[in-house]
């Protein structure tokens, strides 16, 4: 009598389950063949398969072995990171951040720069300079990186590798930017919207580890937020999803760079405060920032207005918790269309900001329905500044593991 299942059901049934082995080790760390078989529900001789398969292309290894007195010793297996080792790339407005991840998503090593011009041309240049300095610091040649991972201000058409939208760097509209990575590395490279790659890496690493459904807040130059559905990512129909910085919260409020008036990127992002501390400072309204600002540019940055504020700045004040209750709006309304358990605020506006972030939070407390929060809890992003070039680099893993 004839199996039920041909050839291509048994190829994709092994794949799974090696997937399946692959995603539990990274995720609980060393483990023996008998425990693999229990957390993975497979019978001990698909395990033996599995990892011997493993070991002899170098993607697992022995870590440890013990002996309770009587047989054989049992072996304790992890992921060999040196199985692959990919780059992340965060393109910021303000800044390029890199990591060198290894195949059990340890960083190897980390390089920023901060940026003040984001011409195109400039920004590519300066990715160079991240990327020499990632592997000098890894001790890696180009040849023993697998892949290179992007997270970009915008978005991009995954079809044809060419940015579609992007509001906060000048000169990468419709750009083929995989094609220039691609030909300037020769290695594969992966894409995607920056607030959903900080998304990705908090969901395998950081504070939404345990999580289902979460929202990501990335405030930043620009404002965004990445949305997790039952542990996977929610790209939108046209991968456009997450563009909380563009819904409207003032009618009559100030441009947006999307062309319409009152967006919470307008009021409350990065580039909003700079703008709104320029005038204060045009019209003579803000003696301390004038006193923190550099001179050399004379264009307030978030740092040096919420040093004008800590130093007693009544103006800068009023910016900065006029925006944490912007920015409190757009949570307000994402947990009332998302309902997530864990909301995750993440983003270069958040550092060092502690008024902004205690109105935002008391906003949200005090504003959104009870019954929506009761259980839900908010927290700072566990990964910090290096969470979207973390994001970038875990997209080139996620073929290897199997989440559920």
């Amino acid at each position: 009598m004839k199996s039920g299942y041909g050839k291509s059901d048994q190829t994709f049934l092994r794949n799974y389950n090696i997937r399946k082995v692959r995603t539990i080790l990274r995720e609980e760390g060393p483990c023996s063949r008998v425990d693999l078989s229990v957390k993975a529900n497979l019978d001990k001789k698909t395990i033996t398969n599995i990892i011997n398969e493993m070991l002899k292309n170098g993607e697992v290894e022995v870590v440890s072995k013990s002996s309770n007195g009587a047989g054989r010793p049992k072996e304790n297996l992890a992921l060999n990171g040196e199985y692959s080792r990919c780059i992340g790339l965060d393109i910021g407005g303000t800044h390029i951040t890199g990591v060198v991840l290894d195949f059990t998503g340890k960083v190897l090593c980390e390089h920023n720069i901060d940026v003040v011009n984001n011409d195109s041309d400039i920004l590519f240049q300066l990715c160079d300079l991240v990327m020499e300095e990632l592997l000098e610091k890894s001790k890696l040649s180009i040849d023993e990186i697998d892949k290179i991972g992007i997270a970009f201000p915008g978005h991009i058409d995954i079809r044809t590798g060419r940015t579609v939208l992007s509001e906060n760097i000048q000169g990468w509209d419709d750009l083929p930017i995989l094609d220039i990575f691609t030909e300037k590395y020769g290695k594969e490279v992966m894409a995607n919207d920056c607030s959903r790659l900080m998304a990705l890496a908090e969901l395998r690493y950081g504070a939404g580890n345990d999580e289902r459904n979460i929202i990501v807040f990335d405030l930043g130059l620009g404002i965004g937020c990445g949305i997790v559905i039952n542990r996977k990512i929610f790209p939108g129909s046209t991968g456009m999803s997450g563009e909380v910085g563009h819904t409207i919260v003032k009618v009559d409020g100030s441009r947006c760079t999307c062309g319409r008036n009152g967006c919470i990127e307008a009021l409350a992002s990065g580039w909003a405060l700079s703008k709104q501390a320029m005038d204060l400072l045009k019209n003579n309204e803000s003696p301390m920032l004038s006193k923190t600002i550099n001179k050399n540019t004379m264009i307030p940055t978030t740092k040096e207005i919420v040093l004008a504020a800590k130093l007693g700045d009544d103006k800068c004040i009023q910016l900065l918790k006029n925006a944490g209750r912007y920015v409190a709006i757009g949570i307000i309304n994402s947990i009332s269309i998302i309902n997530p358990s864990k909301v995750i605020i993440g983003g270069r506006l958040i550092r060092d900001n502690d008024i902004f972030y205690d109105e935002m939070i008391k906003t949200v407390k005090k504003d959104a329905i009870s019954e929506l929060i009761k259980d839900m809890k908010i927290e700072v992003s566990a990964l910090g500044d290096l969470a979207t070039a973390i994001g970038a680099a875990t997209q080139c893993f996620e073929e290897f593991f199997e989440y559920e």
